[in-house]
């Protein structure tokens, strides 16, 4: 049966003779041969007696609903967020590029803008690779390591 089903497999157009010949051997076998290679329609287009039964396709209908927005299911500060993204402001939370620090004196300090009372800050003293982090609170300047002074400005909500 192996050499028939090589021949099948090679011709480019079977011919009657040969699907009749594998039809008539191990139906079982090759029934199920038959449903791997996808083979089932050929058979049907020669005439002969197709050797497993199609099995039909139960479906029911679904309504196909559109998936829920997200500004309907937003609240808080998220829907704000999604609200100034429509109004074109791509950056409400300006963390874009990170703030340049101004001349740093203690009657000049680089202001750093806050909703709160306090703010963690980082500052990149004399071209280190890492940040030397300090609690900014609302008030007076607060001085770096390297000498260069911060102050909190009060910022707008979002």
């Amino acid at each position: 049966m192996s050499s028939f089903i090589s021949r099948l497999l090679k011709s480019s157009l079977p011919t009657k003779r040969l699907v009749s010949q594998l039809t008539q051997r191990g139906e079982h076998k090759l029934g199920g041969l038959m449903r791997q290679l996808g083979l089932q329609k050929l058979l049907g287009a020669f005439g002969a007696k197709a050797v497993v039964a199609q099995r039909g396709i139960g479906t029911t209908p679904v309504a196909k609903k559109q998936l829920t927005d997200d500004m309907e299911l937003a609240t808080g500060i998220f829907k704000r967020e999604l609200q100034l993204r429509q109004a074109g402001c791509n950056d409400p939370w300006a963390m874009a590029k990170p703030m340049k620090r101004g001349a740093g004196r203690e009657n000049d300090p680089t202001v750093v803008p806050s909703v709160f009372d306090g703010r963690m800050v980082g500052c990149l003293c004399h071209d280190d690779r890492a940040p030397k982090w300090m609690w900014l609170e609302k008030g007076a300047p607060k001085r770096c390591e390297c000498g260069h002074y911060y102050v909190l400005k009060k910022a707008e909500p979002i």
